[in-house]
């Protein structure tokens, strides 16, 4: 809207492209921040909120390294639903278990809920289950066969039709 702060929050599974994404708003001129915990978010409005900030499009990635504060991240995107100046979107990226098993055998990257009791396989589907919640609050990509450059391309075209004055349903 008018002045308001458009607020991005990217999430979903590790390996699914938060990354790629986020190096995508950065390249469109937002103003990014890497594994936020959703507590933090009504703070981060209160700076952006304050004169000069020039702080009007932020993106955030939260995902699973937040811990226990993940689950705290539904409740948040609802209270800033509520805020006149903020216009919150989700956007979810997802994988198949095969592509994200590759992805992280072949960068030999460690998974965030991987330990010595844990299997890739296994802290996978456990990131599934965390991640459920919050899963249905958004616009969902999968990037199973996208390349990155792709994936980069889809999050400028999702902007630029936000900025026509489209309105976009999730």
């Amino acid at each position: 809207g008018g002045g308001g702060i458009e607020l991005t929050v990217i999430t979903g599974m590790s390996g699914a492209g938060k990354s790629q994404a986020m190096s995508a708003f950065e390249d469109e001129g937002w103003f990014c921040i890497d594994n936020l915990p959703p507590r933090m978010l009504p703070m981060l409005v209160e700076l952006a909120r304050l004169e000069g900030a020039r702080l009007d499009r932020i993106a955030v990635a939260c995902d699973v390294r937040g811990g226990h504060w993940f689950e705290e991240l539904r409740r948040q995107l609802d209270v800033l639903v509520e805020t006149d100046d903020v216009t919150p979107k989700l956007l979810y990226l997802e994988a198949s278990n095969d592509a994200l098993l590759t992805r992280f055998r072949e960068t030999r990257r460690r998974h965030p809920l991987a330990d010595a009791e844990r299997t890739l396989d296994e802290s996978i589907a456990r990131e599934r289950e965390l991640l459920e919640d919050v899963m249905e609050l958004g616009h969902r990509i999968d990037t199973s066969d996208l390349a990155p450059n792709t994936l980069r391309a889809w999050i400028k075209d999702f902007f630029a039709i936000d900025r026509s004055g489209m309105t976009l349903l999730f």
